[in-house]
């Protein structure tokens, strides 16, 4: 059952016809996507995920795809190897708009701020279309949510992003003038995934919706003190709500004129379901799931007048660390990887990091973070322990089999033993990228005919 205030809300705002459309919608079983993840290279040979899932093609999205409600793609071992991240495409809209834009160019190596990220959707969409190059910090204020999302970047393979857990005014005092690009999908009061979630429904009333607007409008002002002059800035919800969209973008304007929307008409052209904002604010995008194969949501692209570099935070300056352990790292990269894959390594000396006997590549130009609650400093290549380098599960995730000297392939239901910690059969000697089907999945040490797991235990499905 809906609100009777919400109800009262939407046929104010679009009328009693669209209303109704809308209504009939929440009877509709919600729709079922998700995208693969091109940094993932598809070996020749590996299984054909279009088929296996019946995916279907979206025209919106280029890498998205529709599948069935008969089909259970997160329950597969391919999602656990990160060969696709299962999105809603109305969640797909935001990150869209910023590759999308004329500012969205990768080869600048583009420093980009994800601020209200977790569980990752728009982070690992955004990594994608980055293609390792610049800097990505993906940020989340909870921190159970924060580790999820910590975990989903591992699981995409990304290189080049950097999870923090702090408040958007922590990372403002760090980050003045310093991104190219900020994307704000802000709190809300989630009208627009009524369908999708139900508790959504029960949580909502307008005293929250108040509390979000006002939440939503701090979130912006600090937003706007991290982005550089000429930097964009995109602003989402998944809500319906006037207040927290338009009206809010309209305050946010007001209080920072130096900031104007721009136009989004090569966007919503290219896709159908896709309309203006209310309120006289047609360049923005709203997306109603009566007209539209996903949930609602509310995107507005904006751009600071101005032209300039991102600053250098000084506050988190820190010296590279020094490796004292060059030999047992030397060692390692010497026994398992293949030239060209140990040579990049050796090669991002400058900037690895170690945190205890964890060592880190941080992105590169990738500002100090001394002060800041960080949960991934960029890629985790493993940890020293007395005379051995042990590599991490990241690492695996982040490397194919033409980087290994030594990979196991296995198939689908053997990969779904490895996920759950069983041992495996094979020939070679110390540590062995296992795969499934091609997809890298994690690692395996070699010995005597036999693989044991080194599959992580707190991600072992029980």
């Amino acid at each position: 059952m809906l609100p009777v205030e919400f109800k009262n809300n939407m046929i104010n705002l679009i009328g009693e016809d669209e209303y109704l459309l809308l209504e009939r919608s929440y009877s509709d079983d919600n729709v079922r996507a998700l995208r693969l993840n091109t940094l993932k290279k598809i070996p020749d040979d590996a299984a054909d995920l279009v088929s296996l899932f019946s995916l279907e093609k979206m025209s919106r999205h280029e890498t998205g795809y529709y599948f069935g409600s008969d089909v259970f793609p997160g329950r597969s071992p391919f999602h656990d190897a990160g060969a696709y991240y299962i999105q809603d495409p109305g969640a797909m809209i935001p990150a869209g708009l910023l590759i999308e834009s004329r500012h969205f160019a990768p080869e600048k190596k583009m420093k980009i701020l994800d601020l209200c990220a977790s569980p990752g959707g728009k982070s690992t969409q955004i990594a994608d279309a980055m293609k390792g190059e610049g800097l990505l910090v993906c940020n989340e204020i909870n921190r159970s949510r924060a580790e999820v999302l910590s975990q989903n970047i591992e699981r995409m393979g990304i290189t080049n992003a950097i999870v923090t857990n702090e408040s958007p005014s922590k990372l403002a005092e760090y980050f003045e003038g310093y991104f190219d690009a900020v994307i704000v999908d802000a709190p809300c009061s989630g009208e627009g995934m009524f369908r999708k979630d139900p508790g959504a429904v029960s949580e909502w009333s307008p005293e929250n919706v108040e509390i979000c607007i006002e939440r939503q409008r701090q979130i912006l002002d600090e937003a706007y003190k991290m982005l550089r002059p000429g930097g964009v800035l995109v602003y989402s919800t998944c809500t319906f709500e006037r207040g927290e969209n338009e009206d809010t973008v309209a305050a946010f304007l007001s209080a920072h004129p130096d900031m104007k929307t721009e136009d989004t008409s090569f966007f919503k052209d290219k896709a159908e379901g896709l309309s203006d904002g209310l309120a006289g604010m047609t360049d923005t995008v709203r997306v109603w799931p009566m007209h539209f194969r996903g949930e609602g949501q509310f995107a507005a692209l904006m751009v600071k007048e101005g032209d300039g570099e991102g600053g250098i935070s000084l506050k988190g300056y820190e010296m590279p660390s020094v490796i004292k352990d060059k030999k047992i790292l030397e060692s390692f990269l010497k026994d398992n990887l293949k030239e060209d894959a140990a040579g990049k390594i050796r090669a991002s000396e400058k900037r690895f990091r170690l945190f205890g006997d964890n060592l880190y590549i941080m992105p590169e130009n990738a500002p100090g973070l001394s002060g800041l609650k960080v949960l991934r400093n960029g890629l985790h290549l493993g940890t020293f322990k007395k005379d051995r380098f042990e590599p991490s599960h990241a690492f695996a995730l982040s490397l194919e089999e033409s980087d290994v000297r030594c990979f196991v392939r296995i198939s689908e239901d053997a990969a779904e033993e490895y996920v759950h910690g069983m041992t495996l059969e094979g020939e070679g000697s110390g540590w062995c990228l296992v795969t499934a089907c091609g997809y890298s999945i994690g690692w395996g040490k070699a010995s005597g005919g036999r693989i044991k797991n080194h599959y992580p235990k707190g991600l072992r499905i029980q």
